[in-house]
């Protein structure tokens, strides 16, 4: 009932202006004939939701005049002067036969805007009835007109509504009309313009906007398809390989240059060896031991002596501990029991890591580098200062022609999809990168692996060559080595299950070892395999009882009584037992609770402890910042930094089609958000005059204006992010390895994390630039180029840090993924598009959750795209009332620094976490 009244409340005022025509009509009937009359205005009473209904009385005779009220808001009620009126109503019945809207539209006619004619009626509005059109009233043939000055609009005679900015209103216009697309009008709305040539103009244009010569925009234009900048996009992709072309001619001077050295090399040396090393170290230790904290034994119990001139083989079975034994060494895990001692001298290994050399079992190298590339930047960064540029080349190439490399000096490493050199090579310059910085030891970790039986076999040779002629002290952990590769070795260490020495000693007397214990190698097979098949239990001994092999080995020793240095917590629980009495229950059940949740104290304990430690040695680099390492005087920092900045561009720029293909990524992302966003626009709102007679179902459209341009920001908000996230991650996530493996040798994350910035600035401001270029392409923008450039550069700074810090944390097989995760989140949840920005300040269900759109950087680069698109609009509501999702015109320089400050801290977050992270990785 009450949805039916609003109807006809609404009706009814359309139905008031053609009933006053009906009783003016008559009451200039009455004064013709009857002498001079003069009517009281009728007046009607329109609340501001919905008009009442007028109530009108009429006589038997004539009818009254009815009395009304009117207020403010609404329009004056038009009056007319018709003539001939043949008949009068008697009846409400016959009133309102005359009020129906169809009535009053068809008063009203279509006419071309003048000025447009060559539009073919395209360019229209509603003209107020004219003497020529010869409209009547509906029932009664009595013509009918008004009349309306240019710049206003006349739903009725004798009323006129000034027209806004934005429209276009002739000479007796009945509603007003927006200016229509490939014109543009006057403030004041009465004139009309084409749109010159270089120029277009969208919908309700009050000036023409310039097409900067990026488009070819005739006369008449109603959008500018910039298809010039394709042109843009072909200079600039130019001028790149120009300057790949001389980055490419710099390469081959440099590469003609080393061989030209390493010529000069080769004829003053016949000899390919390498000098000693200045300083040698003998590493002994006793009982060292690494119990988990789930109380697992991994080792125990292992004492030997590692000699500098000699190398060891260590060997055993899956889980033996082999690769524990060699981080427990060299500190790269903490030992629970036993102690180090070098050269005599009880202390930790790792205070000499810049003297130690560890060789993964993978090759972990920058495959996009050459190997003189790679093993250049390894001698620069460890080698000592006073060591001088030529000198170090000079190193560099004893050990390319000591390695048997100088053929493919000049090759990349290649990896799975780029040929690069083949897996022998490679396995030689990963042992390269750590012979140039002259270590005095020298671990392996597998270095045969994956190699044919030659290749390993030469590659054993190499280490027997390095331990002996330069006095290295060399241990590998080599897996099924063959016969003529286990013979190079000197020394060899056999681990059992739990990590239990069952024979150390040197190489050529284990078999006279395992003999005399009664196990005896066949003549046809390999003495390494066939020490490993009794490790591991498979080999029965002649007399045909087992031998205790661990027992067996401490009663071969010496026979001295180690004693254990326990550090860490150990408490008597026998996991294999089953407790059986109550009491038994009870303890075994706190014990399995509490051994684990010790070491977890323990362990978040070392980790701080650690942390504090390299924080204080930070401290003490900076304040003592001309102290030389008494170890070994490395270059300082900004050195580093120089030396890692041109690896890093070595790494990105060597590729010119990767690198423009990587371009043409962000180019493709901007122009498909430009053909998305290609209609978005902001149209203002309709007169309150025009919307206060408007039907209840379309009167919230009339009174909004249509504004899409936050849809905008948020469509090239998330693309920047989805592009910036990608590329940023890149720069880390796919050198993760690399970065623990220099780490691990002493290089600072400082330097590192700011020089792969820095060299990633060039990739940033292009793909900025081609994003903006292709985002024009289509959007009809009225901001400035510049502006939208710098937001856009801004948004690219924010979502590649955000790379960087997700690339730290996670794993690059899950990095796509989680940054696509990450970028909707950001992007769409809180950029304040959905939920609005107003809904969360005013809702107090997000009181606890604001910070997140206050730290979200695409909520600020939103609000300054629309700033900056909706400023130079003309529509009267823009400047006169407040902005829509609670922006502001003054924010703009706020929304670009928070842009900054928000890039600083994902930054500041990514360098922290690639430090805090992994730690025993970097070790």
């Amino acid at each position: 009932m009450v949805e039916n009244n609003l109807r006809w409340t609404h009706l009814s005022t359309i139905y008031l202006i053609c009933y006053l025509l009906v009783v003016l009509s008559s009451i200039v009937n009455i004064h013709a004939q009857n002498g001079p009359i003069i009517p009281a205005i009728p007046t009607t009473t329109i609340p501001s939701v919905a008009p009442a209904i007028p109530t009108t009385t009429i006589p038997s005779v004539a009818p009254a005049i009815p009395t009304t009220t009117i207020p403010s808001v609404a329009p004056a009620i038009p009056t007319t002067t018709v003539t001939n009126v043949t008949a009068i109503p008697k009846s409400q019945d016959d009133i309102l036969s005359y009020l129906d809207p169809v009535n009053y539209v068809g008063l009203l006619s279509n006419k071309t805007v003048p000025g447009t004619e060559n539009t073919h009626g395209q360019c229209w509005y509603l003209s107020t009835p004219r003497p020529e059109d010869r409209k009547t009233i509906p029932n009664t043939n009595q013509p009918v007109s008004w009349n309306c000055s240019a710049g206003n609009f006349c739903m009725g005679p004798g009323k006129q509504v000034k027209c806004t900015a934005g429209f276009i209103c002739p000479e007796n216009s009945a509603q007003p009309i927006y200016c229509c697309p490939g014109y543009y009008c006057s403030e004041d709305a009465k004139e009309i313009h084409i749109c010159p040539k270089g120029s277009f103009c969208s919908l309700g244009s009050v000036s023409p906007i310039s097409c900067h010569y990026l488009a070819y925009c005739p006369e008449g234009s109603k959008n500018a398809n910039r298809y010039y900048i394709a042109v843009i996009v072909l200079l600039a992709a130019f001028a790149i390989a120009i300057l790949f072309a001389v980055k490419n001619k710099a390469d081959r001077l440099k590469t003609a240059k080393y061989n030209r050295l390493l010529n000069e090399q080769k004829m003053r040396h016949e000899e390919m060896s390498l000098e000693p090393v200045k300083r040698t170290f003998d590493i002994e230790f006793e009982n060292i031991g690494l119990v988990l904290p789930s109380g697992i034994t991994v080792m125990k119990g292992v004492t030997g002596r590692l000699t500098h001139g000699r190398t060891c083989a260590i060997m055993g079975p899956s889980g033996a501990g082999k690769t524990t034994f060699v981080s427990l060494l060299t500190g790269k895990a903490k030992k629970t029991s036993g102690i180090i001692k070098v050269n005599g001298v009880k202390e930790n290994l790792s205070a000499y890591r810049k003297l130690i050399g560890f060789v993964p079992q993978e090759d972990v190298m920058l495959r996009e580098l050459t190997v003189r590339e790679i093993l250049v930047h390894s001698a620069m960064m460890r080698l000592p200062t006073e060591m001088d540029r030529a000198a170090k080349k000079q190193k560099v190439l004893e050990t390319i022609r000591f390695l048997e490399l100088s053929h493919v000096m000049d090759s990349i490493i290649g990896n799975e999809e780029q040929r690069g050199i083949s897996g022998g090579q490679r396995k030689r310059v990963n042992i390269g990168m750590e012979l140039v910085a002259e270590p005095s030891i020298l671990f392996l970790d597998e270095p045969t692996s994956g190699l044919d039986s030659s290749t390993a076999f030469e590659v054993c040779t190499l280490l027997k060559n390095v331990a002996h002629k330069q006095g290295l002290t060399v241990a590998a952990v080599i897996h099924s080595p063959s016969p003529q590769a286990f013979e190079t070795f000197d020394d060899f260490l056999l681990l059992g299950k739990g990590g239990r020495i069952i024979y150390f000693g040197p190489r050529d007397r284990a078999l006279e070892y395992f003999n005399n214990l009664g196990y005896h190698c066949p003549p046809q097979e390999s003495p390494a395999d066939f020490m490993m098949e009794v490790a591991s239990g498979k080999v029965n001994p002649s007399e045909g009882t087992d031998k205790d092999l661990f027992g067996a080995w401490e009663n071969y020793s010496t026979g001295e009584k180690t004693t254990s240095y326990d550090s860490h917590i150990e408490l008597d629980l026998d996991y294999e037992k089953t407790p059986t009495t109550f009491g038994e229950k009870i303890k075994f059940a706190f014990l399995s609770f509490h051994i684990p949740f010790m070491h977890l104290l323990q362990d978040i304990f070392h980790f701080l402890l650690d942390i504090l430690l390299e924080f204080v040695d930070f401290i003490k680099r900076i304040a003592f910042c001309c102290m030389k390492d008494p170890i070994r005087d490395t270059p300082n920092g900004f050195v580093a930094f120089i030396l890692l900045f041109k690896r890093a561009c070595l790494q990105l720029y060597r590729n010119r089609t990767q690198f423009l293909l990587d371009q043409l990524l962000h180019l493709g992302c901007g122009a498909f958000i430009s053909l998305a966003v290609s209609n978005f626009t902001y149209i203002g709102k309709a007169p309150i005059e025009l919307c206060s007679i408007t039907p209840v179902v379309i009167s919230p459209a009339c009174l909004m204006a249509k504004d899409t341009l936050q849809q905008v920001g948020t469509f090239m908000a998330l693309g920047v992010t989805f592009a910036g996230i990608s590329a940023g991650g890149s720069t880390f996530g796919y050198e993760k390895v690399v970065y623990w493996r220099d780490t691990a040798a002493g290089m600072r994350t400082i330097p590192y994390f700011f020089a792969k910035f820095i060299a990633d600035i060039p990739r940033l401001v292009i793909a900025a630039a081609m994003f903006t270029c292709s985002f024009i392409l289509f959007y009809p923008y009225r901001a400035l180029i510049v502006e939208l450039y710098l937001i856009i550069l801004l948004a690219y700074l924010a979502a590649w840090t955000m790379g960087y810090f997700l690339s730290a944390i996670v794993t690059k097989e899950k990095l796509g993924l989680i940054g696509t995760g990450f970028a909707l989140g950001w992007g769409l949840v809180l950029s304040g598009a959905n939920p609005k920005l107003d809904e969360v300040v005013t809702n107090d269900s997000f009181m606890y959750l604001r910070w997140l759109w206050s730290i979200s950087a695409p909520r600020w680069e939103i609000e300054a795209v629309y700033l900056k698109e909706i400023n130079p609009r003309k529509w009267y509501e823009i400047h006169t009332s407040s902005l829509n999702n609670t922006y502001k015109f003054n924010d703009f320089p706020i929304c670009l620094r928070n842009i900054g400050l928000i890039s600083m801290g994902w930054a500041a977050a990514a360098f922290f976490a690639m430090k805090l992270t992994n730690r025993d990785k970097q070790k």
